[in-house]
């Protein structure tokens, strides 16, 4: 196989559409198809659709992710343009926040620190992989970048220190170039032996340079102690490291420096340096934001596109306006907070400031004091003071039901000083939290005043709160975790399924002896039954980890299991039975136990993220408690007013994603929206403060109405636009004018303010919102708060919003280490455009991740430049005159042949069913219909046709179909479309002609003998493959004929069969339970028919399973065995035979067993003269897979055993071509080379390989119906 030759093909192939693409794309740039402005009166029976999409953070280029979303906004923009609506989508650039500050921030760090241009990078510290013994082996990956100077090795140093001993210094080991080999994916090794054996021991790696230039050294590894087998990072074995997490990452051995991003944009060293301004990004970003778009092919009218921030004056004075008003109305207020926070910014860190940890909010804990009663080693310098271990817990009401403590035996604790005096015992990571939220002297700084290893808390004594033991004792826990609370943690082992089991296996000896426990910290403790819970008792802990067979702490599963069914019983139906509040319900004791323990002295409020939260600064953010603006959400008014909406004047397009409305507006509450750095707007009435920006982007989409006016088309708004008001002229009394219809401001045009208002008018509401489904818990949920906020009028609220799941590459999270990251530049690059947007439209449309799958763009581009060589040589150089044809219209009833009129019904059926999924947002729906299922349509009608060419196809057909084609498919791949439509000859773009009427219905009948035409060949085929395997059967040499058998009424068994699947048969699922198999099998009257019966019963239920009830039916609505008859020559082609005889006469049947297998629709097929398959001799064309020449009418005469032959052409070659003798092997590979070349791996279509004469593959561009696998393969 010369594959050169097919790459080329495949290249040239991509090289047409991209061609194409060129070409549509000037057009549209001429004739601005995608600008809509307000009509000055009202234009009969025109409507209008506005859609938008959450304008993109211009950080870096737009890549595939945002493609994929927007692409839903854009098909349904395409799609009502289509008809007839003057249809909008504007587009803006979001440029608030701290993200481009914290990028421009660490590039100017990296310059100041390495160098500039072209820094000098360390490496990351290396990674241990393993050790042995008295040997550590060692992993590190170059540095990406050395200065220009060349790389020379590598200096290893090594720290050594004894356990207590002071810190020392580095020392130099070796020095040399630590090469990794093959295996080593481009990283260093290196292994340093001869280490004292219980040292600890760090180490480092410093870049030697030529040329004198000085090197870098890496930061230290964590210290391990020698001897301890165990990896400390990377890998757990001697294979190596684990695999680096990206592919900049993968060169900076994990680090990521902000220099290498901005090289992987493509820029060069010099173009990096003027990055260090953020506002350079804002020039620099945004206008190829817009570029890439329109490379994209996308329907926006950039007239409207602006940036954020206050570099755009005309956004800011919009945004200010906002905040006025929503102060106004007492939605924003002011006051201490809880929000995360970053200390190094030293302001919130909202959502679209983080690095990772966006969603999570603050989490509120109960810190429990539990007294010491002795205190450890370390910290007897503080006898005489109350030093208290502090535990941290969500369930205060069970406090009652302690009986004992946990802590972390290897943990590092600390000994810090609260606000009050308290001395406490928690991790680090806890008390730098408490620290901004004044629980300590000094904000933001949480000095320890001992260190607390562990080991030394096991065994204290200390006094629980509320709990009937006097003392209890500290245990140790394995399994906590450091970064989650405090580090210590109580124990209610009635109530909690974790405690239980762990607390339960201390009672075991052996446990105590290998945990270092004493009995008496354990033995004399019993559970303490605190909270009844209905079906799990006064110990819900115990009965559901027994209920379960929890094996104990490593049954994770099970143990996770138990700890919900335990917790959420017990919260929402327990009844307290012990405690200050017995008789309570636990939802009603928990605030009550919580504030009686803080009124008492005995706990406090602590909060901490819910998870962890890196700021884009590189910050573990805390909580803290800060003045600052916060917005009311939650506020019982609102709320109620957007929870209305949501719930009954919107459409979301998918139920489960109301349901994540609806859930979001039950906890969403105040939100900061004030900082005090970044890039952004100041806040009108406090300009220390920036709006946040998630704040400033909740009801911009109105601003899209005006901003061409006001800003010309200039995205940075530095240009008066055509209404001639500069930016110091948009005040709050002209936005009041143009969005609240409040009088207009003096000393500004009239007429400029009477088109602004009409814009804004026309355009609003927003007819469609379109995020991915990550949006909802905070943008898109806002947006509804804001829009009801400032506009009373629900009418104006958003009337639909549509939310999608995230988009995998070929099954993977895209990333650069998996070689899948695509800007959209590269994907318009590397695929065309409309492929593109094809695999887009393909991946999915509902709310779990979606899949764009390269050899669906494969599939896309040749099946689109095949479908367009085929258009045009159906039109031929004369298109006027295949205009002229579709308007001739199609042929009339009277002599139409029935391929006409059943492909003239199909395609009515697909161009209605793909209306309904265009408006539905269901655009993989509209594909399968509007493309794949439609080009079937087309393939099976020109075999249905008489003939071997496309000679007999009607030309007024053909026509409509490829109109029809074009604007079925211009939404998705425009390009293409505008191809096609000026092939067609039509005037204008086809992305403003109008979608077709489709009007009347689909003939009935016509459309219920196509669809039993596709049933009945498949089943027959079936039938044949299954009697050639079972029985080795091969055709006689020479033509091969069929006879296939049509029953006209159904024998009394089957009428019996069918008679007791409908009394099984439930409408509701379209099902049919396995209890009619077990009635038919006890029937008596079925008893001779055996195994035949079962068989039939199964047949029929999977036809009920496709076709509903009707499958049921016993009524036959048209002559069977005449349509058969008619159509044999199809049959005949569909079934690789060369004659079919059709018989629907049981009592000059020549097989009477064979006919008895036919009933109504469905009948039964069978070779002629079929024998015994030779040992050593080739099948020929059994299978549906080849056969022999054909050639010869065949036929008996007119009477109702007559047969319907081929017509007398002359000799005609079937798929494959293969002779009798060819082997079946060499068969096979044929068929799967062509079902690769089909596109198998793509959309899947019902009765495609019917369509296909029993190729099991999708080609819809074959020059001829007869032609085959020589086609495909070449």
């Amino acid at each position: 196989v010369d594959h050169s030759l097919r790459r080329r093909m495949a290249t040239a192939k991509r090289d047409e559409l991209l061609r194409l693409q060129q070409s549509a794309q000037a057009k549209w740039a001429a004739a601005n198809p995608f600008e809509f402005d307000a009509p000055e009166a009202p234009v009969p029976g025109e409507g209008k659709f506005m859609a938008t999409f959450p304008y993109p953070y211009m950080n870096g280029r737009l890549h595939l992710g945002h493609a994929f979303s927007l692409t839903k906004a854009e098909f349904a923009v395409a799609y009502h343009r289509m008809q007839g609506k003057r249809s909008l989508f504007p587009f803006g650039f979001h440029c608030t926040g701290m993200p481009i500050k914290a990028c421009a921030d660490k590039l100017k760090f990296e310059y100041e620190t390495y160098g500039c241009p072209v820094p000098s990078f360390p490496t990351a510290a290396p990674t241990i992989a393993y050790v042995e013994g008295d040997t550590v082996h060692l992993e590190w990956l170059p540095p990406t970048s050395t200065g220009n100077f060349p790389l020379e090795g590598y200096t290893l140093l090594v720290r050594e220190r004894l356990p207590g001993g002071p810190d020392a210094d580095f020392v130099a080991r070796e020095t040399g170039p630590f090469t990794g080999g093959d295996e080593a994916n481009g990283a260093c090794r290196a292994a340093v032996a001869g280490l004292p054996e219980g040292a600890l021991v760090s180490f480092a790696v410093e870049t030697v340079l030529g040329g004198g230039a000085p090197g870098r050294r890496s930061k230290a590894t964590a210290e391990i102690k020698v001897g301890k087998a165990a990896p400390a990072g990377g890998a757990a074995d001697k294979k190596g490291a684990k695999k680096p997490r990206s592919k900049v990452a993968a060169k900076a051995g994990g680090m990521v420096h902000q220099w290498d991003v901005m090289r992987s944009l493509g820029l060069e060293p010099e173009e990096v340096v003027p990055f260090t301004d953020p506002l350079h990004w804002l020039r620099y970003f945004p206008p190829r934001g817009a570029e890439d778009l329109k490379e994209f092919g996308a329907g926006i009218d950039f007239r409207r596109a602006f940036i954020t921030t206050d570099a755009n004056p005309y956004y800011d004075a919009f945004v200010r306006w906002q905040f006025l008003r929503l102060k106004d109305k007492d939605k924003i207020r002011f006051g201490k907070r809880p929000a995360v926070y970053s200390p190094k910014d030293g302001q919130p860190c909202m959502d679209h400031d983080r690095r990772s940890g966006e969603g999570a909010a603050p989490q509120e804990y109960t810190g429990i004091k539990l007294r010491l009663l002795a205190l450890p080693p370390c910290l007897k310098a503080f006898e005489g003071r109350p030093v208290f271990a502090l535990a941290a817990t969500l369930r205060p009401e069970t406090m009652c039901g302690q009986t004992n403590c946990w802590a972390l035996p290897s943990g590092q604790y600390g000994l810090f000083e609260t606000k009050g005096g308290d001395l406490v015992v928690c991790s680090a990571r806890a008390a730098r939290n408490m620290a901004f939220q004044d629980l300590l002297p000094a904000f933001g700084e949480a000095p320890a005043l001992a260190s607390v290893p562990g080991h030394e808390l096991i065994g204290l004594p200390l006094h629980a709160p509320l709990s009937p033991y006097e003392r209890v004792y500290m245990l140790p826990l394995p399994s906590i975790k450091m970064n989650k609370g405090t580090g210590i943690v109580t124990s209610v082992p009635s109530d909690s399924p974790d405690d239980y089991v762990n607390f339960m296996e201390l009672k075991n000896p052996g446990k105590q002896r290998h945990f270092g426990v004493e009995a008496a910290w354990v033995e004399p403790f019993d559970l303490v039954p605190i909270i009844e819970v209905p079906g799990l008792g006064p110990c819900a802990a115990k009965a559901v980890c027994e209920e379960l067979k929890v094996q104990g702490p490593n049954d994770t599963d099970k143990l996770a299991e138990a700890h919900d069914k335990a917790y959420t019983d017990g919260f929402y139906k327990g009844v307290m039975t012990a405690g200050p509040f017995a008789g309570k319900a636990v939802q009603e004791a928990k605030p009550l136990s919580k504030a009686q323990l803080v009124s008492e002295g005995l706990a406090f409020t602590y909060l901490e993220p819910e998870r962890e939260v890196i700021s884009r600064s590189d910050d573990e953010c805390v909580v803290a408690l800060v003045d600052q603006w916060y917005l009311v959400y939650g506020e019982p008014a609102w709320k109620g007013a957007v929870l209305k909406h949501v719930e009954e004047g919107m459409d979301f397009y998918n139920p489960t994603v109301r349901g994540f409305f609806v859930d979001t507006l039950h906890w969403l509450s105040d939100w900061a929206c004030s900082r005090s750095f970044g890039l952004g707007t100041r806040m009108p009435w406090d300009p220390q403060f920036l709006i946040e920006s998630l704040s400033d982007s909740t009801i911009y989409m109105a601003y899209y109405a005006v901003a061409h006016l006001l800003q010309g088309g200039d995205m940075t708004g530095q240009t008066v636009g055509p209404a001639g008001i500069p930016a110091d002229q948009c005040t709050p009394e002209l936005f009041d004018h143009v969005f609240l219809g409040a009088p207009a401001p003096a000393g500004l045009p009239a007429d400029a303010l009477a088109a602004m208002r009409r814009e804004f008018c026309y355009w609003y509401p927003m007819d469609l919102r379109v995020s991915g489904k990550d949006l909802i818990n905070n943008h898109l949920t806002m947006c509804l708060y804001n829009h009801a906020a400032i506009w009373e009028d629900q009418a104006l609220w958003p009337r639909s919003m549509f939310t999608n799941g995230h988009v995998l590459v070929d099954g993977k999270k895209m990333s650069k280490s998996e070689g899948n990251f695509l800007t959209l530049r590269d994907a318009c690059a590397r695929f065309s455009a409309d492929a593109t947007r094809f695999a887009c439209a393909d991946a999915g449309d509902g709310t779990d991740d979606a899949n764009f799958a390269v050899d669906t763009v494969d599939t896309a581009i040749k099946k689109l430049a095949k479908e367009l060589e085929w258009i045009r040589a159906q039109l031929g150089a004369d298109a006027a005159a295949a205009a002229e044809a579709l308007g001739r219209g199609a042929a009339s009833p009277a002599d139409a042949l029935f391929a006409d009129r059943w492909f003239a019904t199909e395609m009515l059926r697909l161009g209605q069913a793909c209306r309904h999924a265009y408006e539905r947002m269901a655009f993989r729906d509209a594909l399968r219909l509007g493309f794949h299922e439609f080009l079937e349509a087309r393939d099976r009608y020109r075999l249905l046709c008489p003939g071997d060419s496309d000679s007999a196809l009607h030309r007024a057909l053909v026509a409509q179909f490829i109109e029809w084609l074009a604007l079925f498919l211009a939404p998705v791949c425009p390009h293409w479309a505008e191809a096609v439509w000026e092939a067609l000859g039509r005037e204008g773009c086809v992305v403003r002609a109008r979608w077709p009427a489709l009007e009347g219905t689909p003939e009935p009948s016509v459309e219920a003998q196509g669809q039993y035409l596709t049933r009945a060949v498949r089943a027959m085929r079936l039938q044949l493959d299954k009697a050639a395997k079972a029985q080795g059967y091969a055709p006689p040499p020479g033509p091969k004929a069929l006879r296939v058998y049509v029953a006209k009424e159904w024998p009394a068994w089957k009428l019996t069969v069918v008679d007791i699947l409908r009394k099984h048969h439930d409408p509701a699922t379209n099902e049919i339970g396995t209890e009619a198999m077990k009635a038919i099998a006890a029937e008596p009257s079925l008893k001779a028919k055996g195994k035949v019966a079962a068989q039939f019963a199964a047949g029929v239920r999977a036809d009920v399973a496709q076709r509903g009830a009707a499958a049921l039916a016993l009524e036959v609505p048209f002559d069977e065995a005449a349509l058969l008859r008619d159509l044999a020559e199809y049959v005949a082609k569909a079934l690789d035979a060369d004659t079919v005889e059709v018989w629907d006469d049981a009592e000059t049947a020549p097989e009477p067993k064979a006919y008895e297998g036919a009933a109504p629709l469905q009948p039964a097929a069978v070779v002629i003269g079929a024998q015994p398959a030779a040992p050593a001799g080739g099948q020929g064309g059994q299978d549906g897979k080849g056969g022999a020449d054909k050639g010869g009418k065949g036929g008996k005469g007119g009477d109702a055993s007559s047969a319907s032959s081929k017509s007398d052409k002359g000799p005609a070659k079937a798929p494959g071509g293969a002779g009798p003798s060819e082997a079946p092997k060499a068969e096979a590979a044929k068929v799967k080379a062509a079902t690769k070349e089909g596109g198998k791996k793509g959309v899947d279509i019902a009765g495609a390989a019917d369509m296909m004469l029993g190729l099991e593959c999708y080609c819809t561009s074959i020059d001829s119906a007869e032609a085959g696998l020589a086609l495909l393969q070449a």
